[in-house]
Parts: structure tokens; C-alpha cells; sequence
């Protein structure tokens, strides 16, 4: 019995998660360390579980220890520069059929359908073509790169017409420029490039860290920035983080570094409260910070003509000095001009969003976006996964940005008794 009400509560606590997913784009790159691990099979079955949740899905390799083989194997040296590979005429045929390699073997692993196994009739379609233009990298430090590459463009178009029909897209680190030649392509850089190109919801690169992982379960843009500075951060994190920032200020929603040295891990990163990776999201404007007691005169000037109008609900000096330490602020030239509480319910498992304002003169400039994902940053450092807000006005913002209208039962009950039927706030309420 205490094994069904554990399934019961945890397929419960997963459902928010399979109705946010859904639909939604995720490019996934895994390291060829993990392809030759005896994880990659548990891998497998979930990356057919997530296309079975109706989870639009590209999926791109890395290669780089399947080259070195290949390459050693036919006793060939190549060099590196910042990092890339120089990929010269005689390399460069063994480097193709090291990525081929890897590519087969992915194709193969994701058509199983054994009876008894997670992938039983699992009928997955896998696509995949030439949607990479590639140019060369050129001259870097004086040292021709030769057909070492980068990414041109990304034919997401035809990409996303493909993940419409329900298919998988298989990238692997080849691109082809217009004149017919072929580039050994970077693989982290072309999965942030078609992140980006697709305006993807997620970006995950599944590896297996040895220790180099970022630890935090939540990162900011400019966290990732730090850790990139610090002496000690390992060089192939740093890569990570920086392609991190690159995705997110180009709009991909978010990024996740998932350690695959747990059976699992994607699916306890993607479906639990507590997840198991490192997230990255998007803080990025500078005027943005915690507000402290010097705030409160700055706040309650913003505010009040909100309050005069019905569109917030008034908050006394007293109250806002006891909630400060919950608010964010945006900052412009010593002037607050934004901000936002994230009042955690001691309680509960949840948080209120409240006080969410904007200066008028800065209208459309999408700092209350912004300060929402400062609300939610701060409510997944408290291991919280839960918003909700009250609002008179401004419900359909809300919709557009992830929440749901419920009714009153789903507020704590503290709240419950103190909900002013007066005023008919809607509710609205957002898995985080």
C-alpha cells in the first residue's frame, strides 16, 4: 500500500510538469562520454518517454572521443586551438566517420522495441538532413583552422515543420557550406546555434561531469558569469556556461547541465520539484537587485497611484518594511522604477507574487517580465515551485506568462480567509 500512495503522490507531483512540457521544444546535446556509458540505454528510454509526452525533441551528439579513436587508430595527431580541433585535408575522413559512427549507433538505440522494456512499440520516427550551413573558421592566432567550422545558418523552418509531424530531429556536428565542402562543427556551439535558431523552451547538454559540474541547482545569467571568471571553474564548464548565457540572451528560455551519472537524471531534472542538474536563467538587466529598508519611501512612491486605481492593493509603510527583505527592485539613477515580491507562505509549498510593478514611463520595456523571473529565481532557491498572484486587471499578462486562473481553494488557507471578495481578484496560479 505505501508503494502505490508513493507512486500515486509522485505521478501527482510529476503532472504539472508532463501539461508544462508539452508541446514545447527541447534540444538536447549528450556527449559522446555518455553515449559509450552503460547510462545511455536508461537515456534512451527516456528520451522516448519525453517524445511520448507529446515533447518536441532535437537531439545532436558530441564526437570528440570516437575522433580521437578514429584518429589514433590510423596513427594521425591533430592539434588544438582555444579549445576546437584543427581538422586538416588528411584528418578530416576519419573525423566524418567517427561522427557517422556515433550517429549510427544513436539511430540504432532509439529504433529498439523489444517487448518488456521501456521502448515497446515506442515507433519512434528519426530525421535527420543536411539543416547546418556551414563556413570556415578561418585564421585564429595566425593558425588556419581548415575545415574546422562554425555554424552559417540553421534551417529551422523546415525543423520545425518536421517536430510538428511528431518527429525527433538527429543532428550531428557536420556542416556544409554552399560550395559542397564539409566542417567539423563545435557540437556545444551547434546546439546553442539551433537552440537559438528555434527559440527553444530548453537547452540541455547531458554529460558526465567527473566533478566539474556547477553544483548550484539554480543558476542566474550573471552566476554564470562569476563562476566563468573564477580561476578554479574547469575550462569545459566555463564553455558550457558561456554557450548558457549566449542561449538565454538570444531568448531560449532555459538552459540545464544534467550529470549523467545518475540513472535518470533528465527525467528528475524535467519532472521533480527539487530537479538534479543546474538551471540557468535569464536575469540579465543590471538595474535589477534585492531591495533593502532604504527602498521602502522609493517603493510606495511607485505604487501608490496603483493603489489609487484599484490595480494594486494598498500596502502601509509598516507592511512594506516587514516584507522588504521579499521585494526586487529595479534601480534607474537612484530612482525605483520596478519592482516585485516573492513572499514565500511559511506553510506551504508555495509563494505569492505580489506588488508586481512598473513606472509608467517604462511601459513595454519588459522589465515586469523580467522581474517575474527574478520571483521565480527566487522561489526555487527556497526549493519552492509554486506562484501565485491576485489580480484585478492584468490576468491575461499573467496567461501569457505560464500561469493558469484556479479558484480560491487553491490558495493556502491563510490566504483563503483573507481574500477580499469585494474586490474579485482573479486567481492565478504557475508550476515553476
Amino acid at each position: 500500500m505505501n508503494n502505490n500512495q508513493d507512486f500515486v503522490q509522485w505521478f501527482r507531483s510529476a503532472a504539472p510538469y508532463i501539461k508544462a512540457h508539452r508541446k514545447k521544444t527541447f534540444v538536447i546535446l549528450i556527449s559522446d562520454e555518455v553515449i559509450d556509458s552503460d547510462r545511455f540505454v536508461g537515456l534512451v528510454h527516456d528520451i522516448a518517454l519525453l517524445n511520448h509526452l507529446g515533447i518536441k525533441l532535437v537531439l545532436l551528439h558530441g564526437s570528440r572521443r570516437k575522433i580521437d579513436a578514429h584518429l589514433a587508430t590510423h596513427n594521425i595527431t591533430t592539434e588544438f586551438n582555444r579549445g576546437v580541433r584543427i581538422s586538416d585535408k588528411d584528418s578530416l575522413a576519419y573525423i566524418i566517420q567517427a561522427i557517422n559512427e556515433v550517429k549510427t549507433h544513436l539511430e540504432s538505440q532509439l529504433s529498439m522495441g523489444l517487448p518488456n522494456t521501456p521502448m515497446s512499440g515506442s515507433e519512434i520516427s528519426l530525421v535527420s538532413g543536411n539543416f547546418v550551413t556551414g563556413m570556415p573558421l578561418g585564421v585564429i592566432d595566425g593558425i588556419d583552422m581548415q575545415h574546422s567550422g562554425k555554424v552559417r545558418t540553421i534551417n529551422h523552418q523546415v525543423i520545425n515543420d518536421l517536430l510538428d509531424q511528431n518527429h525527433i530531429i538527429l543532428m550531428s556536428n557536420i556542416g556544409y557550406s554552399r560550395t559542397g565542402e564539409i566542417f567539423n562543427l563545435p557540437a556545444e556551439e551547434l546546439a546553442t546555434e539551433t537552440a537559438k535558431a528555434l527559440a527553444a523552451d530548453k537547452l540541455v547538454f547531458v554529460q558526465l561531469s567527473h566533478g566539474n559540474s556547477a553544483q548550484a541547482d539554480t543558476l542566474s545569467t550573471a552566476d554564470c558569469s562569476k563562476l566563468i571568471q573564477q580561476a578554479d571553474t574547469a575550462d569545459h564548464l566555463k564553455a558550457l556556461l558561456q554557450k548558457a548565457i549566449d542561449a538565454i540572451q538570444s531568448k531560449v528560455r532555459r538552459v540545464h547541465i544534467i550529470d549523467q551519472q545518475v540513472d535518470g537524471g533528465l527525467l528528475l531534472e524535467l519532472f521533480t520539484r527539487d530537479g538534479y542538474g543546474t538551471m540557468i536563467t535569464n536575469l540579465f538587466y543590471e538595474g535589477i537587485r534585492t531591495a533593502s529598508i532604504d527602498d521602502v519611501g522609493g517603493i510606495l512612491r511607485l505604487i501608490e497611484p496603483l493603489e489609487s486605481t484599484g490595480r494594486l492593493v494598498e500596502r502601509s509603510r509598516e507592511q512594506l518594511e516587514l516584507e522588504i527583505a521579499h521585494f526586487h527592485v529595479i534601480d534607474k539613477d537612484g530612482m525605483i522604477i520596478a519592482c516585485v515580491a516573492c513572499i514565500p507562505e511559511s506553510q506551504n509549498d508555495i509563494a505569492e507574487v505580489a506588488c508586481l510593478a512598473v513606472h509608467d514611463d517604462y511601459q513595454g520595456s519588459g522589465f515586469g517580465k523580467q522581474l517575474l523571473q527574478v520571483a521565480e529565481h527566487a522561489a526555487l532557491k527556497q526549493n519552492i515551485n509554486q506562484l501565485y498572484s491576485l489580480t484585478t486587471r492584468t490576468s491575461h499578462w499573467f496567461i501569457e506568462n505560464g500561469f493558469v486562473e484556479t479558484s480560491i481553494t487553491a490558495l493556502p488557507e491563510s490566504k483563503q480567509a483573507l481574500y477580499n471578495k469585494n474586490r474579485r481578484s482573479k486567481i492565478m496560479i504557475k508550476q515553476i
